[in-house]
């Protein structure tokens, strides 16, 4: 018998939802809040950035990336990656709001942004040299992280239902596209074989940072946790099943 190991079942394709791109560094270690000023500036360089992207100057946003983040995403990738989230998100409206903000003990600079079909965030971090080490573009729901910890509960009671269809029929468009009843029955099956049977949810929590939703459910013989992300418009675009001691949710890196 296999030992259980993460089970994907879908992704959502990465470019065209999110891209994501970190320089190939150490983690950055929790630093302390930065003076307000500070936090204004980097503030002001998301700003410019979105502005920049959203009039294809692509080379003037890589001059605000460290050596490394340059090497790891020069223009003409980062022009694709934009050009490819416009075709799910359309085109670009206006920015809303900039905010700073702590995930994981490290400060993270975000611009939230109207488009066509989508609200959308380009979330920034930086280095002590005001370079940007890590960028990424989301496109976001207005769902609360009540509602959308609600909704992951819900796939995971279909699933214990073993209700394969009505959990597909919560599916984005990729999402039905690329997986059918039979191979999520299949998936939950393997699980079923080496924990036993389901016997409840324990805990639903959102990630800080991303869309997506961790459901830790108990079984007869341990835990695993069901893994849901949202489009933004409620539908799940990607869907695991990991053991319980999985680390919390993380976007796809280029």
């Amino acid at each position: 018998m296999r030992p259980l190991r993460t089970v994907l079942l879908i992704v959502s394709s990465l470019l065209g939802s999110t891209f994501l791109v970190r320089a190939q560094t150490a983690a950055p270690s929790p630093v302390e809040s930065p003076a307000a000023s500070h936090d204004a500036a980097r503030l002001a360089v998301a700003r410019q950035i979105m502005d920049d992207m959203a009039n294809g100057k692509m080379d003037s946003v890589c001059k605000h990336f460290s050596v490394d983040l340059r090497d790891a995403l020069p223009a003409d990738e980062l022009e694709l990656a934009w050009n490819s989230l416009l075709q799910r998100s359309g085109s670009f409206q206006k920015q809303i709001s900039q905010d700073a903000h702590n995930v994981h003990g490290v400060s993270v600079y975000v611009s939230r942004s109207q488009f066509e079909n989508s609200k959308v965030e380009l979330r920034l971090m930086f280095n002590d040299l005001d370079q940007i080490t890590r960028i990424s573009i989301v496109p976001v729901s207005d769902l609360s992280a009540a509602s959308m910890e609600e909704s992951a509960r819900a796939v995971a009671d279909l699933l214990r239902q073993k209700n394969f269809d009505q959990v597909v029929a919560r599916f984005d468009d990729d999402m039905k596209a690329d997986m059918s009843p039979y191979p999520l029955d299949m998936s939950w099956s393997h699980v079923i074989s080496h924990l036993g049977e389901f016997k409840s949810v324990k805990l639903a929590s959102k990630d800080p940072e991303f869309d997506v939703v961790d459901v830790t459910c108990e079984f007869e013989n341990g835990e695993a946790i069901v893994r849901v992300s949202f489009d933004p418009f409620g539908k799940i675009s990607g869907l695991w099943l990991l053991p319980s001691d999985e680390e919390p949710a993380k976007n796809p890196e280029i």
